[in-house]
């Protein structure tokens, strides 16, 4: 366990001699992208987003801003440097910050240029110790119409820190369009964050999270999948995507209500009862990415801190849906109260070679509520490209907010589904969640929903009407 103080100078002595001033450390949350990166090859683990904004917008400022937010919180500016063999992470300020400037006009079709762009430029590979670890540009696709684009590495900022860092550069944006100073903001800078992560990791706490876990994970089955194989990652997932009919949408704050709970038990245990049935096991794992950031300073700074931790569910046909629905929230709140315990140490601990699999099972991702972006005058629409590399399946539950409902995505490796296979099974999915939700909560999991003939034995029933999904793969 590495107990050297994370801080290092450039005129420490031994192998430390010759650093850059204020070079700390990887967090063990950054050792763990490092050696999946490795392994990935040329495929980059990266976040990519854009905000949809309709309006005039001052780039110079947009600009001024993100180089302002950038140092603040110190990820936009990280550098990796090799040491001896040892990898080092600091805020390297000499880089301006400068936002591309592209202008799709001309293009027959501006919009689908510009998504074309923002798909190769993710898809990149990057040298981590070389290239810069994040890029912004300012896409042109009209005359009042632009995509503000962010992309940045895995190993200097996460989803959740992504997020933060957007909405601050809209805040100090928005202060200055209003003639007004913007509230100041105290965040944990990047060697902080590695002090915090090293004090963890040499806790009782940390200990005790270690006992939770295996514990919870004795005996954790082997992951379940749709494809029943495994295969290659590529940088671009295959994606169905719709959004629940109000119906739906107003079961599922209904089954929420019910259960005194919020919609993520109800998801989860929905889509455990969805695997069981199309695979015809009763041990199902999900993988939950969760942020990590138990603590208010955490919350409101950058870093790679995020982790994904298992949520095991069994799933008997005699189970009733509102045991189900139990057992998921008690799932949640354990996995929740320990979702410091890295990945990485879980399967460690398990004797699993993490980098054979990046996920315990279908991946279950509730994004945040809020996607608005204020820019001034404006409001922007947050879109994300990418979170990471998909080995299998991801869910995406996007929850309703401002009169829209909620929408769900399946995005799932190109290698293991094609087209009208993924879409098929988030089709049956949505079928299977409005049998789910207009069920009563004593009914059983396993006589809930009648199988779609034609398609798979325990496949959920599909309505009569088919659903028009959009694919942008």
């Amino acid at each position: 366990m590495d107990t050297v103080p994370p801080l290092i100078s450039g005129n420490e002595g031994d192998s430390r001699a010759g650093l850059p001033p204020g070079a700390c450390r990887l967090s063990a949350a950054q050792k763990g992208i490092w050696f999946a990166q490795q392994l990935a090859g040329e495929l980059p683990m990266t976040i990519a987003q854009y905000v949809e904004v309709f309006g005039e917008l001052d780039i110079d400022l947009l600009e001024a801003t993100s180089r302002v937010a950038a140092r603040e919180f110190g990820s936009g500016f990280l550098r990796l440097v090799d040491h001896d063999g040892e990898l080092y992470q600091l805020v390297d300020d000499s880089s301006d910050g400068r936002i591309l400037r592209i202008d799709f006009r001309t293009e027959d079709d501006p919009s689908v240029a510009a998504q074309q762009w923002m798909r190769r430029e993710f898809s990149t590979p990057i040298d981590l110790l070389h290239d810069s670890l994040a890029i912004s540009a300012i896409l042109r696709v009209g005359d009042r119409h632009y995509y503000w684009y962010s992309r940045i590495h895995h190993i200097a900022l996460d989803g959740y820190g992504a997020m933060t860092l957007m909405q601050r550069i809209a805040e100090l944006y928005s202060a200055s369009v209003a003639g007004v100073e913007a509230p100041p903001l105290r965040v944990l800078d990047p060697a902080q964050i590695v002090e915090i992560d090293a004090a963890y990791r040499n806790s009782d706490r940390f200990e005790a999270d270690r006992r939770y876990w295996a514990e919870r994970t004795s005996g954790l089955p082997e992951p379940t999948s749709l494809a029943g194989r495994s295969a290659p990652v590529e940088a671009h997932p295959r994606v169905a995507s719709a959004s629940l009919s109000h119906d739906v949408a107003a079961m599922l704050d209904s089954v929420v209500a019910k259960h005194n709970s919020s919609a993520a038990p109800v998801v989860v245990a929905a889509l455990a009862a969805f695997l069981s049935r199309m695979t015809g096991r009763s041990d199902i794992v999900l993988s939950l990415p969760v942020s990590a950031r138990t603590t208010a300073p955490l919350r409101r700074s950058g870093g790679m801190v995020a982790n994904v931790v298992p949520l095991q569910l069994e799933v008997d046909a005699d189970v009733t849906i509102g045991a189900l629905i139990k057992s998921a929230q008690l799932e949640l709140t354990g996995a929740l109260r320990r979702q410091r315990y890295r990945r990485e140490d879980i399967c460690r601990d398990l004797g699993r070679d993490s980098s054979r699999n990046r996920s315990f099972g279908p991946t279950l991702n509730i994004m945040p509520a809020d996607r608005e972006i204020r820019l001034g005058p404006h409001i922007g629409r947050l879109n994300v490209l990418t979170s990471g590399l998909i080995d299998d399946l991801f869910v995406n539950i996007y929850p309703s907010v401002a009169g829209t409902t909620t929408h769900i995505d399946f995005q799932a490796n190109p290698n293991l589904y094609d087209e009208d296979e993924l879409d098929r099974h988030h089709h049956r999915f949505l079928s299977f969640l409005d049998r789910f939700l207009s069920a009563d909560a004593g009914g059983r999991v396993g006589s809930s929903t009648p199988t779609n003939e034609g398609t798979c034995s325990t496949a959920p029933a599909a309505p009569h009407t088919r659903q028009r999904h959009c694919h942008n793969c």
